[in-house]
């Protein structure tokens, strides 16, 4: 009886490791992601199915955001993009203007969920995947600013002017990654140095 009673057990117990050593790899693969990931993930792909910008690939857009954030003039930058997509569509002003605010609540969720990340990630935290991300959402969010502007062709300039607010924002939230990050990097060439 003792012996059926300790294979039981034993077996129970080998199930109960292999049940938990599952769930334990999908939580870490789960808790790789983070809530900036995930809202640039939303807005790219939102952005892109939806036709407001193009589809490019991750590093373009990264590059991109890079001269955008050092300052290149917009004229410059979306010079190349294609814009003969959503605005030449020609759609009306009414439903341009609910893919705008569409759009403008992905912005905000991004910036929303960049702000709270930041807040909370630890100083010695290195935000240079997150700062990439936001680099590639800021692009995305911009171009669509640009698109929306073709597709408005002069309309709704208020409505336009809250969602270039809204990309504002997001740059600014961006700049703050992006100091965060330079401030990590100079105490490291200091420690280097020193």
């Amino acid at each position: 009886m003792t012996v059926m009673v300790a294979l039981a057990l034993s077996a129970c117990a080998t199930v109960d490791l292999n049940e938990m050593a599952v769930p334990a790899s999908e939580s870490a693969a789960k808790s790789d992601v983070n809530v900036v990931e995930r809202a640039v993930t939303k807005l790219k792909s939102a952005f892109t199915s939806k036709g407001f910008v193009a589809k490019t690939s991750r590093k373009r857009m990264q590059s991109a955001a890079r001269v955008l954030l050092n300052g290149l003039e917009e004229k410059q930058m979306t010079s190349g993009s294609d814009q003969t997509g959503y605005a030449a569509q020609n759609k009306p002003a009414s439903i341009v203007l609910a893919d705008m605010s569409f759009a403008k609540r992905h912005v905000v969720q991004t910036v929303k969920a960049a702000e709270v990340y930041l807040e909370m990630a630890p100083t010695n935290r290195n935000l240079v995947e997150e700062l990439s991300d936001l680099e590639v959402a800021l692009m995305a969010a911009k171009e669509a600013g640009s698109t929306f502007e073709a597709a408005l062709k002069g309309q709704s300039i208020s409505e336009l002017n809250s969602y270039i607010d809204a990309v504002t924002e997001l740059r600014q939230v961006t700049d703050e990654f992006g100091a965060r990050v330079r401030v990590k990097q100079s105490k490291k060439l200091a420690v280097r140095a020193g």
